[in-house]
């Protein structure tokens, strides 16, 4: 009879620590996607905290060669926190941290990114700042999207070249 009892009970231990377990991972899920998105939201009002930064990302994802070295590093920081963020929805998507919608949301983002013109030439040296599997991900979605596909500037137009001032200048 001791024995059944003890039996019981390991069983009931058992199943109380399965049930703390997916309590726990549930939590840990939530916990993640809960930062990642927060991430997300604190590097989209970087345009609107730093005044200037807007028209400066306006210009490097234009035309990323004819920037200066201050407009460059302002633009690299941007777009690779927008990457290192990429590679941590990848990760946590893996682990089944964060879903699927949010995992290809980063992706879409990054890519529409990396597709601009000026993204494209900042993205062939930048990539070896990434792991291979986040860099090689970015790289087959680049090289996947059909020719007219839009980029960045053409799904967010306020991000596209300055049609005005370039009207004025010349």
């Amino acid at each position: 009879m001791g024995e059944a009892v003890g039996g019981l009970a390991v069983l009931a231990t058992l199943g109380y620590l399965a049930y703390q377990f997916r309590q726990t991972a549930a939590i840990e899920r939530t916990a993640g996607q809960r930062d990642l998105l927060g991430q997300a939201r604190h590097w989209l009002e970087l345009t609107l905290i730093h005044d200037g930064l807007f028209e400066v990302l306006r210009r490097v994802l234009a035309d990323w060669e004819s920037a200066t070295p201050e407009e460059r590093e302002k633009g690299n920081a941007w777009m690779l926190s927008a990457a290192l963020q990429t590679e941590q929805a990848l990760y946590m998507w893996r682990e089944g941290l964060i879903n699927e919608a949010s995992f290809r949301g980063f992706v879409g983002v990054m890519v529409s990114i990396a597709a601009t013109p000026g993204g494209r030439s900042w993205w062939k040296n930048a990539r070896i700042a990434l792991g291979d599997d986040v860099s090689d991900l970015i790289d087959r979605e680049l090289e996947s999207r059909p020719l007219d596909a839009p980029d960045w500037t053409q799904i967010f137009t306020h991000w596209g070249p300055d049609i005005a001032s370039q009207s004025t200048s010349a």
